[in-house]
């Protein structure tokens, strides 16, 4: 965990300072300048590979499709996200391919395989496919608009789910 000092932006007249060193005044040393950053003490940015950020909407959707136990598996699938492509990961942050997760999550292989296919279908997670080491292999993300563990994630996540936060939400 790292915690980082937040600055916080101010608008001011630079016609009102001077250079300490040479007098001259701001505003005609940076014309263009009409604010200033300065660090907040009372404020801090936390990051952490630990702390999952989960959307309350998305989760409040989920909710409404999603059986306790399916629910119950989702979240520990949250616990185990790493990355902008927001893989699934096991313990030693290696990706989890089906058969690590299905074993993760102590299911029999239909069980798991019906599990996985209805949140294929709801946009909860998605399979990419892509080589290691010369092998064929399959990893799972999870949406990142429901939880993820960084602030950013790749643009191309975006094109693969769907936005959970903004389903069930009339019209206007």
């Amino acid at each position: 965990m790292s915690i980082q000092q937040l600055n916080r932006k101010i608008q001011i007249d630079p016609t009102k300072y001077a250079n300490i060193e040479t007098g001259e005044l701001l505003s005609e040393e940076k014309q263009n300048i009409r604010s200033v950053n300065i660090p907040d003490p009372n404020l801090v940015i936390i990051h952490s590979d630990e702390y999952v950020i989960i959307d309350s909407e998305a989760l409040r959707y989920i909710q409404t499709i999603c059986s306790k136990p399916d629910l119950e598996k989702i979240q520990r699938m949250a616990n185990m996200v790493k990355g902008c492509y927001n893989l699934l990961h096991d313990k030693q942050e290696i990706p989890h391919n089906p058969a690590s997760l299905q074993n993760e999550l102590n299911y029999d292989e239909s069980e798991f395989s019906r599990f996985m296919k209805r949140l294929l279908n709801k946009s909860i997670i998605y399979y990419i496919e892509g080589y290691k080491n010369n092998r064929k292999c399959k990893w799972i993300m999870l949406n990142p608009t429901l939880a993820r563990k960084a602030k950013t994630y790749h643009k191309d996540c975006l094109s693969v789910f769907e936005d959970l936060s903004k389903k069930n939400k009339p019209l206007n």
